[in-house]
């Protein structure tokens, strides 16, 4: 039985990738299951995906605590979590990334497949879903199944749910994807021990439904503006931005950012786009429609 665990983000494809993975084996003549493991269910949030393989029928039901492959959709994870965490000796990694394998870090030394998947996704689909491209890496790494099927996978789950033509673009981006895949070895030593869960005594617990900013007792910052601990902002394309000519800078979407990435620099009211996160809150509370969903081409121009 081969086992596989997606790391990615709510609303970026990671469960559509496992369920597309699990039908394609089905073509193969293959027994498969997928389910998914959510943490906060919104978008941006850390998910798990989960599919097992195997010609034999298939009775664990368990989460995959030690795969033969991980798949990772976000390379920002990589900064979070330990995401070759329990893969076996002889398994392989496949990351969304612009970097070679020698140049990634996790805590082991692992077998890598790498590729650009978001590009690969921008210029196929026009849109940052890195999953169907990631597939078709993930295919070569493996031999699960063969394209073939993986498209007849894609074209089922894809199509049922985004009709048959963004299917069928999606098939296209698994072959770019499968094409531009390149291996090689991870650096191992990162070490995770730091990065541990806020878990809040009976003294630490908010009054209410506010939750202020302030630092606990391990030295996190929670609450809002805490995400400066990381570059959230890779979560979403979408970002909020400030016609400084409609400004009356009345500040409103500055007390109402729930991450506090609004502030003023320079008598001018500006976004920390590197944690906006696009909720649309600063755009709906605006009195003078100064504020403006955009799209960014590039996470370079979101960097801080």
């Amino acid at each position: 039985m081969h086992e596989i665990r997606f790391h990615g983000r709510g609303g970026t494809g990671a469960v559509m990738a496992s369920r597309a993975l699990a039908k394609a084996a089905f073509y193969a003549g293959k027994n498969a299951v997928s389910f998914p493991s959510f943490s906060a269910e919104r978008r941006g949030a850390l998910v798990l995906a989960f599919a097992r393989i195997n010609t034999k029928k298939i009775y664990r039901k368990s989460q995959i605590y030690e795969p033969d492959t991980i798949v990772v959709l976000d390379n920002s994870l990589i900064e979070l979590i330990d995401v070759a965490k329990g893969l076996k000796p002889e398994g392989i990694g496949i990351i969304n990334t612009s970097k070679k394998p020698e140049e990634i870090q996790l805590s082991n030394q692992i077998q890598l497949g790498v590729l650009d998947a978001t590009k690969i996704a921008m210029e196929t689909l026009g849109q940052p879903y890195a999953n169907s491209a990631i597939l078709g890496a993930l295919i070569r790494s493996t031999n699960l199944v063969e394209m073939k099927e993986l498209e007849k996978g894609i074209l089922s789950v894809f199509g049922s749910k985004l009709g048959q033509k963004q299917a069928t673009e999606n098939v296209e981006a698994a072959r770019l994807g499968y094409e531009a895949t390149v291996f090689g070895k991870s650096q191992g030593g990162r070490n995770y021990s730091k990065i541990q869960p806020w878990l809040p005594s009976v003294d630490e617990l908010p009054i209410g439904t506010i939750l202020p900013k302030t630092t606990v007792e391990t030295g996190q910052t929670i609450g809002p503006g805490s995400a400066t601990i990381r570059i959230t902002g890779t979560w979403s394309y979408i970002k909020a931005d400030i016609n400084q000519d409609l400004c009356i800078q009345c500040l409103k979407c500055v007390f109402h950012c729930p991450e506090g990435t609004i502030h003023r620099k320079d008598g001018k009211v500006i976004v920390n786009k590197a944690y906006c996160k696009a909720c649309g809150i600063c755009e709906s509370i605006c009195p003078v429609n100064a504020v403006e969903m955009i799209k960014i081409k590039e996470f370079s121009e979101i960097k801080p």
